[in-house]
């Protein structure tokens, strides 16, 4: 796990550098261990204190600070707070603040117990999306079955890295799933991330590591000072900055030419849209479904006590080609509801999916057969 902190001696504080590449509960449990020697303070000061806290971070550092009245903020977080007694308490200023800077990705967690922005979110259609909202109500792990001769399908679904050494694992049950295929002998690949709401980006990377070459996937970007942290494939390295997020430990087969179709869709979000954005630019490459979920920012954190941590959006992702993403991640070819895990062959994304795969291994093959025919046209007339 690659982080940098810091302690504030008068404040008892973390800050750190961390990304949305790791879920909020690694996060937290990582942060608790650098923090278990760190003075707690409690009732009114603390309050205040996580109060001044937020507003210096968010000030300093929000990706929405230059849209938002800082004196308007300031007093209202400020009045809200006045009576918290407890950093609990404290609880409806933050949700406020949150609100004020209309930043839905960011959160405090204290004491296991998230409190956001709560933004009004349309419900799926149960009977549009039926199959969506069935499958991810369960355990999904990384998953792989061949759909006709040549053509294959891989989920890559969210995960959540609590301990040493498991985004090693979970990037290695990514690749295992794969490797079921035979993917070098694949015509196509479907890489569904449907079912991925997010956690780890870097092992999803990882796991899928043999598909990119060499180079820049995506970039962090601050939109204030116009300066952005870089994340790509360097060497048998995912690299995120001047940091290693994730190191290849096995050979894997060279994928880099093989044709893709991404499946997004509404479930598909934060670390999930950072790995569809890794895709983006890549050649030979299509992206079937809907809109994805809207989490394309990327969250730095303040470890505020051992039971507190302050996370806040401070950039948006940009895809290799310099494309920003300040909504969500949209397909090239659109294709509602139809989802269908249990039944693959009657999947509508999937079969769309496969329809693009054919059509362009049609395309490849007509122009063969036509630069075949004009040589022997020319051959013959001569």
């Amino acid at each position: 796990m690659a982080f940098n902190a810091f302690l504030n001696p008068d404040q008892n504080l973390i800050v750190m550098k961390i990304l949305f590449r790791y879920s909020a509960l690694a996060l937290f449990l990582s942060l608790s261990l650098l923090t278990a020697g760190a003075q707690q303070n409690s009732g009114a000061d603390s309050a205040a204190r996580l109060i001044d806290t937020a507003l210096s971070f968010a000030q300093k550092n929000s990706l929405y600070r230059a849209s938002v009245n800082w004196k308007a903020v300031d007093d209202s977080v400020r009045k809200t707070a006045a009576g918290a007694t407890s950093i609990r308490t404290a609880m409806p200023a933050m949700k406020l603040l949150y609100t004020m800077l209309k930043d839905h990705h960011g959160f405090v967690l204290h004491q296991n117990k998230y409190y956001k922005w709560s933004v009004p979110q349309p419900k799926l259609d149960t009977a549009v999306y039926r199959g969506l909202l069935k499958q991810i109500r369960q355990k999904n792990n990384a998953f792989a079955v061949m759909l006709e001769d040549g053509y294959g399908y891989l989920s890559i679904p969210d995960n959540n890295p609590t301990q040493w050494g498991d985004n090693d694992r979970i990037a290695a049950g990514i690749q295992d799933a794969l490797n079921t295929l035979h993917p070098e002998k694949l015509k196509g690949l479907i890489l569904d991330l449907r079912l991925n709401p997010g956690g780890s980006m870097f092992p999803m990377l990882g796991g899928i590591m043999n598909v990119f070459g060499q180079g820049e996937l995506g970039v962090f970007v601050d939109p204030v000072t116009k300066t952005g942290e870089h994340w790509g494939v360097r060497e048998h390295r995912i690299y995120d900055g001047a940091d290693t997020a994730y190191t290849l430990k096995r050979k894997l087969p060279d994928l880099q030419k093989l044709k893709i179709v991404v499946l997004i869709g509404p479930n598909t979000a934060s670390s999930g849209e950072a790995t569809a954005i890794s895709l983006k630019g890549r050649k030979n490459t299509w992206f079937v479904g809907e809109p994805s979920g809207g989490y394309t920012t990327s969250n730095q954190s303040i470890q505020f006590s051992p039971t507190t941590g302050i996370f806040m959006a401070v950039s948006v992702e940009s895809d290799r080609n310099g494309t920003i993403y300040l909504d969500n991640v949209k397909p090239d070819q659109t294709v509602v509801g139809g989802d269908n895990f249990e039944q693959l062959n009657q999947d509508l994304k999937v079969a769309a999916g496969l329809r693009w795969l054919k059509k362009s291994d049609q395309s490849w093959l007509h122009k063969v057969r036509s630069v075949v025919g004009q040589l022997v046209f020319n051959t013959s007339d001569k």
